[in-house]
């Protein structure tokens, strides 16, 4: 789907092994009004909600917490982060660049507002349902991304493809520490065992916050771990870099997902950037502020 110089589309699919689908999407416009283009949530699709100024919105939830209790976080995460960010409308008609740290900061907060309600969705001791969430806000030429969990956004500029979130897995802690490689046994052994989600346990989510502007010709990717589980960060770089279109590049992404055997449930949404830079854009891939909150 095309609109405003963004070629933007999503896809989950329940992949090879599992029973039941616990990813959710969703791609949503926000203009006068945030209108739902595509989510996997039936209700939600071509819904309406009113309030100002252009946007996109870009979510992936890969939930957990046994049958049915991780498809119910993640649908829980992509409503209330809908419904979070239109309740942020006031700044959509002020933000300027001195107000982006604080912008990011509120939008940080979407995830602690997310959490609540997956704790009130869970009932008594249902705080063990809970779900990654990776969303990325873009207003042209900024986009900010909040993200908790082992979901995924990278950044594919001139060739270069790189990861702007981190993996909050015990694994990824061990490799940042100094102390060992990813190919180490005792590594792989935690690369699924998340130490900050959304939900999941009683602990307070800890949203981490990234910032950078966007160029013409830049493609971002949003994804769960079911599709890097499967496949490597060169892979999909090649994939995305070939396809045509972001329809095409998802698609591919998902087939090939499934091909490597397809062992968890496979979220994509893959965003092209093609409009002119109409301001001072000219930074490298790297350029971008990340912080923990």
């Amino acid at each position: 789907m095309r609109t405003d110089g963004f070629d933007i589309f999503g896809a989950s699919d329940i992949g090879k092994k599992r029973e039941e689908n616990q990813d959710h999407f969703m791609v949503a416009d926000l203009r006068r009004q945030l209108t739902v283009r595509q989510t996997d949530i039936p209700e939600k699709q071509n819904a309406e909600l009113f309030g100002c100024q252009q946007g996109s919105i870009m979510v992936v939830a890969d939930g957990m917490g046994g049958h049915q209790s991780g498809e119910q976080a993640s649908h829980t995460a992509i409503e209330a982060s809908a419904k979070y960010v239109l309740d942020m409308m006031h700044w959509f008609l002020k933000l300027s660049a001195d107000d982006e740290q604080e912008f990011l900061d509120e939008l940080s907060d979407c995830l602690k507002s997310v959490q609540k309600k997956i704790w009130s969705a869970g009932g008594p001791g249902g705080r063990r349902m809970g779900t990654t969430v990776t969303m990325a806000y873009l207003l042209w030429p900024r986009m900010f991304v909040v993200h908790a969990g082992d979901s995924r956004c990278y950044l594919l500029r001139d060739g270069q493809f790189q990861q702007l979130t981190t993996d909050h897995t015990i694994a990824q802690q061990l490799i940042d520490s100094g102390g060992m490689s990813p190919d180490d046994e005792a590594v792989k052994n935690w690369r699924h065992v998340l130490w900050n989600c959304v939900g999941g346990s009683e602990k307070q989510v800890r949203p981490e916050a990234v910032r950078c502007r966007l160029q013409h010709d830049d493609v971002l990717v949003l994804c769960s771990d079911g599709l890097t589980g499967m496949l490597n960060d060169e892979t999909i770089r090649l994939i995305i870099s070939s396809a045509d279109n972001s329809e095409q590049a998802v698609g591919r992404l998902i087939d090939e997902a499934n091909r490597a055997g397809g062992e968890d449930n496979i979220s994509v949404i893959v965003c092209r950037i093609d409009r002119p830079d109409d301001c001072d854009n000219d930074q490298p891939v790297g350029a971008f502020d990340t912080t923990i909150v």
